[in-house]
């Protein structure tokens, strides 16, 4: 037997495999439940915004508008920026009493990242009544019951009791592409775990290594945010949303993810320099470091890439029906994320190949930066840091 037909029968098997997951998963994963009431008790949203100015109005505007939430309030963490996120946040706030704008004047402390100390400072302070707890990105764009769904869909998963209590929802955004890099890469966030973890199973158990979260939108409370030390427990973490899913499953709590479809949506990078920009930051630290960087790399071109080159060859069937279970595992990831299948996601998942091939790209950039410590970040040296002083607007 050939190498070449050994390489394609591996990448067979696994779009198989990928095909099969999806397929169990489109029976398990579900968006938000239609709000039935008005929420109960008082529920706290903190966003953290550095360099925003494009983007966080749109945000606020979004969260004023919030139905079936009578007793909101919004803290609005601006870490330093460079732009006018400031002065438009406080445009978009005007007179509405319930949101705050919070004014960092330099940087993190040694060891935190800028978004977990921003959350940090908004949380460490809480008084000892029981709050729901949302992050949301500055990014990220709301319908206007996408509050009261994600807090009603966390009362119902703590209202099925069970021998354990949900700690974190994670509310998985339809994800927004405004370039050909996006269109291909950012669907893979999604597939990542859509096609390889069974959520009947990852749900129910606390296996850190199988945790799902996406940080553009996270639901915890006050009391169970506390039990795991707060966003101390990631305060280093570049790829703190998993991290923080991971800690609270260590204190004993399950985690779980819900498509956000209309109601929660993000354009996470702004083009393909800033979605290379974006990417090599945490993805090599998020596989291992550099070993796992190159070994995931390897599998991405082995299994993904090379079918593309079996068409060539005597096991061009092989090859052909690899490329299409792997483009069908990823349009089922994208319509349970995005509630449809667009012309353009047919197009992307066709084009899985070539994403794959970007991402290996990514992870060996990724990879090699880290290991010689250039990383940067919005203008900051990743994993360089400084002090904080921290001057409220109000509080």
């Amino acid at each position: 037997m050939s190498v070449g037909t050994v390489l394609t029968r591996f990448s067979l098997g696994l779009s198989a495999l990928n095909a099969a997951m999806a397929l169990l998963n489109t029976r398990r994963f579900r968006g938000l439940p239609i709000a039935p009431a008005p929420t109960p008790g008082p529920i706290l949203v903190c966003v953290p915004a550095r360099d925003e100015g494009p983007r966080i109005g749109n945000l606020i505007a979004d969260l004023r508008a919030q139905r079936d939430v009578p007793d909101l309030r919004v803290v609005v963490y601006d870490d330093c920026s460079g732009d006018d996120t400031a002065e438009r946040a406080r445009a978009a706030i005007a007179d509405d009493d319930r949101i705050t704008l919070v004014s960092g004047t330099t940087t993190p402390p040694p060891g935190w990242t800028g978004k977990a100390w921003a959350l940090h400072r908004l949380t460490e302070a809480l008084p000892p009544t029981e709050t729901h707890l949302c992050f949301v990105d500055a990014d990220v764009r709301l319908g206007p019951d996408a509050l009261a769904r994600a807090v009603h869909e966390f009362a119902a998963l703590d209202d099925a009791g069970g021998r354990r209590s949900p700690g974190l929802l994670s509310v998985w955004p339809q994800q927004l592409s405004g370039s050909t890099a996006e269109t291909l890469v950012q669907p893979l966030l999604s597939w990542s775990w859509f096609a390889l973890l069974p959520l009947a199973i990852t749900e129910r158990h606390l296996r850190p290594s199988t945790a799902i979260a996406n940080g553009q939108f996270l639901l915890t409370t006050r009391s169970r945010h506390a039990r795991i030390g707060g966003h101390r427990a990631v305060a280093g973490s570049l790829t703190d949303d998993l991290d923080l899913a991971r800690a609270y499953r260590q204190a004993g709590f399950t985690t779980h993810v819900r498509g956000g479809h209309e109601d929660v949506r993000c354009r996470m990078y702004g083009g393909a320099d800033e979605l290379r920009s974006g990417y090599r930051r945490w993805l090599a630290t998020e596989v291992g470091g550099t070993g796992g960087a190159l070994v995931v790399a390897t599998l991405a071109l082995v299994g993904y890439v090379w079918p593309v080159a079996a068409l060539a060859t005597a096991s061009r069937r092989s090859g052909a029906a690899a490329l299409v279970l792997a483009a069908g595992s990823r349009m089922a990831a994208r319509g349970h994320e995005a509630g449809r299948i667009t012309p353009t996601d047919v197009a992307s998942a066709v084009g899985h190949p070539a994403a794959m091939t970007i991402t290996a790209a990514l992870l060996i950039d990724s990879a090699r930066l880290t290991r010689s410590g250039a990383l940067r970040w919005k203008g900051r040296p990743v994993g360089r840091s400084g002090d904080e002083d921290v001057h409220p607007e109000a509080l």
